[in-house]
């Protein structure tokens, strides 16, 4: 709905609300003045204008029950009142059995069609409500403040700085100053601490390098050690021992046992060919594996049945669920007491057809089951019998085998063990056991520590980073990003000061939060000052001022410009310090009067305008 930028109250219509048991008629103007004695129904008429736009009395107290009236507990307010262009409008409120209707020009309406009308309700109470902004909202009147305040550019806080922090700044995206600030630091102490870890590694080089030259003497120290015992024990390994006539028996013998291993081959490779196909045809028979052609239906036929089921179980907890009340799952309508049993019914019937379909769906599963089952037995029972027979061929296979091969395996056991023997001589020689294997460990270890002196060599060889260098580098990025935080500083206080120029009053100061000077930082603070002194020290004549400016801030943030009824107007000498620049209502306390309501100047409606 359009949004209603100003208007002014012409008439209300009160009935069932606090004191208002009959209705009661209600003409206003600009000003209106309304007097009366104590309990006469004064206040009750600015709860009236707030409870009609916001639901709420004046100060947004909850519990709406002691709004009604103990004779005629039915609440109906009528507020008419003309907008901006003149035109007049009627809102309804009724509140009757705990059932509030609202109506707009004759039209229904919600809630949330009179917060696009007339704003957010803290809006609309702080302008009707001089008091309601520091007294209601309290610190919770920041967070208005800064909805509505207008959003500064930052090109246009730059505009105002000195040209080399405009320069510094000018290609920097400052969203939020505080985050950005808080970024920065982030990078300076990683900057540090980067400095901290190239000095460290800085030393470190240095101590390595030393390292490096004392390892490197003592592995050559070692090497040469090593050499001169490998060297000894190899000289006696084979002083004396004619070696090459010893390679020429070794050769000798393996070409004898590699004839006679033909020869056991050429007889048996076709007895192997044959052992080796029966135990293959066994492994494939073993990894067969039954084929069922049931799959596919079983696997629709359990959907299906989980389908089923759970669609049942699904029905049958809404059923049980279900009161009226709740939307019905077929029509999406609200369900009431009188159809909750017709629609309870058609619950019932779908359960009834779902648990009907899953039976039946279940019994076909049963039966391929069954089917499935007995294909299954009848293969693994023929699986079974080749496996059997099978088994028994290869094992008889497998004895005629050994039988004919146990004589050639003797002689080529003889041979083997005369081959082993010279093999040993040639590779021991005149060394003992202990000393065989000195002389592998000697080789080893000189082995292991030439690879660590090359390593050590590749190391010491590396080109070493320039600490100093990138050092220096990190130092001068700490100290740009110091000069840039300064700039920031600046920009961080004049933000705040055009800012806090937006919430300019005549008498009242509002701060929302304050920036250390030392780092930039803003931290959330919230003061209002009237006429120098804090607001829970003011008076009650001077807090009715101070609510007045607070009002018309309001008004100018928010653009609406709205009734503001000034209650106990007994305590105000005058309002000098502020100009409403709308309607304004006033109330007076007259020890014992009876209500009175009389308009100073009447309202113009749009009729009267044209003419």
């Amino acid at each position: 709905m359009k949004k209603i930028e100003q208007f002014q109250i012409t008439s209300m219509s009160i009935s069932g609300f606090k004191s208002y048991e009959k209705p009661t008629e209600l003409t206003f103007g600009n000003p209106t003045v309304i007097t009366g004695g104590n309990g006469r129904g004064k206040t009750s008429i600015a709860d009236a204008i707030a409870f009609a736009v916001t639901g709420l009395p004046l100060f947004g107290e909850r519990g709406l029950d002691r709004l009604h009236n103990e004779k005629n507990p039915d609440v109906a307010i009528q507020m008419r009142f003309v907008d901006e262009n003149g035109i007049t409008h009627e809102l309804t409120r009724i509140r009757r059995n705990n059932d509030m209707s609202i109506y707009y020009d004759g039209h229904t309406i919600r809630q949330l069609d009179l917060a696009d009308l007339f704003g957010e309700r803290d809006v609309f109470l702080s302008i009707l409500n001089p008091l309601y902004f520091i007294e209601e909202l309290g610190t919770s009147g920041k967070n208005l403040l800064e909805r509505y305040l207008p959003f500064i550019p930052q090109e246009t806080i730059l505009a105002q700085l000195p040209g080399e922090v405009q320069a510094s700044l000018k290609d920097e995206v400052i969203l939020s100053p505080d985050a950005y600030l808080k970024g920065r630091r982030a990078e300076i102490r990683e900057l540090e601490e980067r400095i901290t870890y190239l000095g460290g590694q800085k030393d470190l080089a240095a101590t390595q390098k030393k390292q490096y030259e004392t390892m490197r003497v003592e592995f050559s120290e070692g090497i040469t050690s090593l050499q001169n015992k490998i060297a000894a024990l190899a000289e006696k390994q084979f002083a004396g021992l004619d070696t090459a006539k010893m390679q020429e028996q070794l050769v000798e013998l393996s070409q004898r046992y590699d004839e006679m291993a033909r020869d056991e081959r050429g007889d048996t490779v076709q007895r192997q060919k044959e052992l080796h196909a029966l135990r293959e045809k066994i492994v494939r028979r073993q990894a067969e594996q039954y084929q069922s052609k049931f799959t596919e239906p079983l696997a629709e036929i359990t959907a299906k049945v989980n389908d089923l089921s759970a669609r049942y179980k699904r029905e049958t907890v809404a059923y049980k669920a279900f009161h009226a009340g709740m939307d019905c799952p077929t029509c999406h309508r609200r369900v009431t007491e009188e159809t909750l049993p017709e629609v309870q019914a058609a619950l019932k019937k779908t359960i009834s057809e779902l648990y009907a379909a899953g039976t039946e769906q279940k019994g076909q599963l049963t039966e391929l089951q069954e089917l499935d089952k007995k294909a299954r037995d009848t293969f693994d029972a023929f699986k079974e019998a080749d496996l059997r027979k099978w088994s028994e061929d290869a094992a008889e296979l497998e004895r005629r085998c050994a039988e004919q091969s146990e004589t050639g395996l003797q002689a080529a056991e003889a041979l083997r063990s005369e081959i082993q023997n010279l093999t040993a001589e040639l590779e021991y020689g005149n060394l003992t056991q202990a000393e065989y294997d000195r002389l592998r460990e000697c080789r080893e270890q000189c082995r292991e520590l030439e690879s660590k002196l090359s390593a050590l060599n590749e190391m010491a060889s590396a080109q070493t980073p320039d600490f100093d260098r990138e050092i220096r580098e990190a130092q001068e990025g700490i100290g740009e990003i110091k000069r840039t935080m300064t700039n920031v500083i600046s920009y961080v206080s004049k933000r705040a000061e055009l800012t806090f120029s937006q919430l300019k009053m005549n008498r009242v100061e509002i701060s929302l939060y304050d920036v250390v000077k030392s780092t930039g930082e803003v931290k959330d603070t919230f003061k209002f000052i009237y006429s120098g002194r804090r607001y829970d020290r003011l008076s009650l004549s001077e807090k009715i001022r101070a609510g007045m400016e607070v009002s018309e801030l309001i008004k100018r943030l928010t653009g609406r410009n709205y009734p503001v009824f000034v209650d106990n107007m007994e305590s105000v000498d005058d309002l000098a310090n502020v100009r409403p620049t709308g309607q304004i209502i006033m109330a007076k306390c007259v020890s014992n009067a009876p209500l009175q309501v009389r308009p100073i100047k009447p309202i113009v409606f749009a009729e009267q305008r044209a003419a």
